[in-house]
């Protein structure tokens, strides 16, 4: 699936928890003026000019090569910006890894000139890393020296309000969806035994009086698990709970958990509608609907599951699930097919909200510190990747290796969709340039029409798509908290993770009742989940002020 790993986002709580002590590390006593860097604007030299980068490896990367150094296209990013980078590595296998490596990197001032990464897992964020004096303000650099980014933000003025904090300030290079090739805003949703339906006579269901109906018959008729999933991706992550116009709730409660109703910010799992979700999945779990192990499936249960033809329906991934299992299940089933479904709804006719979408800025992106004495050329360097040549050196790779040009149109070679050593197409790409993982520069969904090379990933693209708008209306857009109130909403979300974990879980098994989860309601609001609403209303109203 497209950027599959940046789209699994860190709980906020355990996010915040894990870099408390990391955000009070930074080096307080730089200067936090953007002038602080003397070579800011200095003019591109003749000769080429190093660059040290920091930034975790992406696995399908990590499974071919040791460092982004090796990629062909790097090398000719490196020849047409006259930039030689060097790419520096955590060497953990885990984002918690990556943290910890993180911190010591900012602890010890041992600053590379540039880092990209998730900036989700930094306490404060990106404004808190300049206050600290760890990286620098790029207005004036993307101003004079990034002409190709500058045209994207000034063509989008809602894409330059995600990247600027809330004091107008830019501290980031993003990674964006964008432009004519960058419209693809969702990659997972609902998915089932298509073939199963067309057996039993039975449409895709839309609504859950619908979606019971399927699953009734999946286990009447064929005597497998109706609907499964994994203790990680639980019932409520943007599925069944959203068709009771709520946000559900992961294994954490997490920024994913609270909502916009007209405006208003609301933390799902505490309102009424959510317990009329959690009735239903109760009856369905009671009643064999529901995979009886969903608290203890991890993901080697749950593939094996559906690749041995024991599900009937889950909630998945175009690329990583849709392509994974298809081809394992036809090695034994010719005949068996998965396809996306529309995520449900309670009224026939209605349209879904609660969709998995989005942003064009995923908060992945570069930030340059202040060690850096070529900030001008290391601007001018990634803003060729927000060219149309640029995106297509680092989508696509080099024309005549990993790519031909039909009827205008760059279509990958064989080194990429058979590969010769039998790499899978995932890390085919990754070891020749970057498209499958977020990176600093434009997307190109030209890669995605060949990625999902199977008609059923093709068909799930606009199944998921078809509702996307509705999704912005009711996702909180990409907000950015002060680190008090990270600290504080921390604190508050990990309280209320464990209570809620505990508890849905009890319920949708019978071992707690309905009416116990009103208790657990009323010991949310004496744990503050107010307080936390209040604080994401804050922060949303300052975005929107931006």
């Amino acid at each position: 699936m497209k950027r599959q790993s940046q789209f699994k986002v860190l709980p906020v709580a355990a996010s915040i928890l894990a870099l408390s002590l990391v955000a009070a590390c930074g080096n307080s006593g730089s200067s936090t003026k953007e002038s602080a860097t003397p070579a800011a604007t200095a003019a591109a030299s003749k000769e080429p000019v190093n660059v040290k980068y920091w930034t975790p490896l992406n696995p399908n990367a990590k499974a071919v090569v040791k460092s982004l150094s090796e990629l062909p296209f790097v090398k000719e990013w490196e020849k047409k910006t006259n930039v030689k980078v060097d790419f520096q590595h955590s060497s953990g296998n885990t984002t918690q890894d990556d943290i910890q490596q993180y911190g010591v990197m900012i602890a010890s001032n041992n600053l590379p000139d540039a880092m990209l990464w998730n900036w989700n897992n930094v306490q404060g964020g990106l404004s808190k890393m300049f206050k600290d004096g760890t990286i620098i303000k790029l207005n004036e650099l993307i101003e004079k020296n990034a002409p190709n980014l500058k045209k994207v933000l000034d063509e989008n003025p809602q894409i330059a309000k995600q990247i600027k904090a809330d004091n107008g300030d830019i501290y980031v290079l993003p990674h964006l969806r964008a432009g004519k090739y960058g419209q693809y805003k969702t990659f997972s949703g609902m998915v089932i035994r298509q073939d199963w339906l067309d057996e039993l006579g039975l449409k895709q269901p839309e609504t859950m009086d619908e979606w019971e109906t399927v699953l009734k018959a999946f286990k009447e008729k064929k005597n497998v698990i109706p609907f499964t999933l994994r203790k990680d991706y639980p019932i409520s992550f943007a599925d069944f709970a959203g068709a009771y116009g709520v946000a559900g709730m992961g294994t954490t409660a997490t920024s994913d958990s609270f909502y916009l109703d007209n405006g208003k910010v609301k933390f799902g799992p505490a309102q009424p509608e959510f317990k009329q979700y959690l009735t239903t999945m109760q009856r369905w779990y009671k009643e064999g609907l529901i995979d009886q192990d969903f608290a203890s499936n991890d993901t080697k249960t749950m593939d094996a599951k559906i690749t041995s033809g024991k599900a009937g329906a889950f909630y998945g991934f175009i690329g990583g699930s849709i392509g994974t299992y298809m081809p394992a299940l036809q090695k034994t089933d010719a005949k068996a097919q998965l396809s996306a479904v529309q995520y449900p709804v309670l009224k026939k006719g209605d349209e879904p909200k609660f969709v998995k979408a989005a942003w064009e800025y995923d908060n992945v992106g570069t930030v340059l510190t202040s060690a850096n004495k070529h900030a001008a050329e290391t601007v001018k360097a990634l803003d060729y990747l927000y060219s149309e040549e640029g995106a297509l050196l680092k989508n696509f790779g080099i024309e005549g290796q990993t790519y031909t040009k039909e009827n205008g149109q760059p279509k990958y070679t064989d080194l990429i969709l058979k590969n010769p050593d039998n790499l899978p197409i995932s890390q085919a790409m990754a070891k020749y340039f970057i498209a499958n993982y977020s990176f600093s520069g434009l997307d190109d969904d030209r890669y995605n029409d060949q990625y999902y090379q199977l008609q059923a990933q093709k068909d799930a693209a606009k199944v998921y798509a078809k509702y996307t708008a509705n999704a912005f209306k009711v996702m909180l857009p990409p907000v950015a908290l002060t680190t008090d109130e990270a600290k504080e909403t921390a604190k508050i979300l990990n309280d209320v993770s464990t209570l809620l974990t505990e508890k849905i879980t009890k319920v949708i098994m019978g071992a707690a009742s309905i009416e116990d989860f009103d208790k657990a309601v009323e010991q949310m609001n004496k744990m503050n989940i107010n307080r936390a609403v209040e604080v994401y209303q804050a922060a949303t109203d300052r975005f929107n002020k931006r």
